[in-house]
């Protein structure tokens, strides 16, 4: 399994398109693409990044956009709310087709309070089908992502979303953080939906005596990576795995290498080595 990293561990410590030099310079092959903002998704930015990723023989897997920008209104109630969305999703997804990703990392609705019946399942599974279809179009898989603030931060509602739309084309993004954060193991997430998981965000977990949660560099807690890759190996995964963390969890830029070589030493004490 190769281990990555998402530019969005950069965040605020390197623009996108300096952080994916620093990848490049690093040798690492393989990155996900955050993109933060409106600006980002612009084809002339994109294409500096294209350029700057081939010329350092980094290939993109995945593109991740700031979800909360435009996804939300993707399933919205409220039609020019839709279309509009709608309209960002497809630049991005352009933008991922530019880049080479193969994978799109959605977080898809918002669990608001109140706002419980514009996010009932029968509702949305049908605009998940079109946008996984919008998607496929431009040579792109659709991958949810469990957040603990949206609406898959269960590994239930995996289950369910199968249930309700009925295809084969549905795959997830299992990411450690957010299910720790959710109240989870996130090997919890792998024997609900495992054999549809494609893609993988590291983030270490400490339980702490009073029951606290210490988020940590990969590799720099406390969490079961090895039991969570035999898992993982279990359900027959392929994919890869990338460093994901919030950019205030490290000081120096070279602790995300580090992390990253803890997690190839992991790696190849299991079956997805």
């Amino acid at each position: 399994m190769e281990i990555g990293l998402s530019t969005a561990s950069y965040f605020n410590k390197l623009q996108i398109e300096d952080a994916v030099l620093d990848i490049a310079r690093h040798q690492v092959p393989l990155c996900e693409v955050f993109l933060n903002t409106y600006s980002e998704y612009e084809p002339e930015f994109v294409a500096l990044l294209d350029e700057r990723l081939r010329a350092g023989n980094v290939s993109v897997f995945s593109v991740h956009p700031m979800s909360m920008q435009f996804e939300p209104q993707l399933f919205s109630m409220h039609p020019r709310q839709r279309a509009d969305a709608s309209r960002v999703f497809e630049q991005v997804l352009a933008d991922g087709q530019t880049l080479g990703a193969s994978h799109y990392v959605m977080h898809g609705p918002a669990r608001l309070f109140g706002g419980v019946k514009n996010i009932h399942l029968t509702r949305i599974a049908p605009i998940f089908t079109d946008l996984i279809q919008l998607a496929k179009s431009y040579g792109i898989q659709l991958t949810l992502e469990n957040v603990s603030w949206c609406v898959f931060n269960e590994p239930e509602y995996g289950l369910r979303l199968l249930d309700a739309i009925g295809t084969e084309d549905v795959r997830f993004t299992l990411d450690v953080k957010q299910a720790v954060r959710s109240g989870f193991d996130p090997i919890d997430f792998i024997q609900a939906v495992g054999e549809r998981i494609v893609n993988v965000h590291l983030c270490d977990a400490t339980t702490m005596e009073n029951g606290a949660v210490r988020y940590d560099m990969p590799g720099f807690g406390k969490y079961d990576f090895g039991k969570m890759f035999h898992t993982l190996s279990e359900y027959g995964y392929k994919g890869p795995a990338f460093i994901e963390v919030y950019s205030d969890m490290y000081e120096e830029i070279p602790t995300l290498y580090e992390s990253r070589a803890r997690m190839q030493r992991i790696v190849k004490d299991s079956p997805l080595r």
